[in-house]
């Protein structure tokens, strides 16, 4: 996608959408009413791209979160011996009730 936005008035819409809709293939397309801004189209494709780009940096918002939260407990002295975790995990599933 291209980060380049055309300017275009609303009454474009009506009357020449197959060329604002060739337009947003290439970078969005601002609509303007009276003059200013009030919507951006942009074409299906870049949409879901988009989409797909948030939710991307949201996964790694979450992992850096979980990251930050490991770190405090670090600082803080919150930390056990991975051996005596794993055997607390293994002693806690051997007393499970099937």
């Amino acid at each position: 996608m291209n980060n380049n936005l055309s300017i275009r008035p609303s009454k474009d819409i009506r009357t020449n959408y197959a060329q604002i809709s060739a337009l947003t293939r290439q970078n969005p397309v601002a609509i303007t009413v009276n003059g200013k801004e009030d919507t951006v189209l942009l074409s299906h494709e870049d949409y879901i791209d988009q989409q797909k780009y948030i939710s991307d940096l949201e996964a790694k918002l979450a992992v850096y979160a979980h990251l930050a939260q490991a770190m405090d407990d670090i600082k803080l002295g919150r930390v056990q011996n991975a051996d005596d975790a794993f055997d607390d995990i293994i002693s806690e599933l051997e007393n499970l009730e099937l």
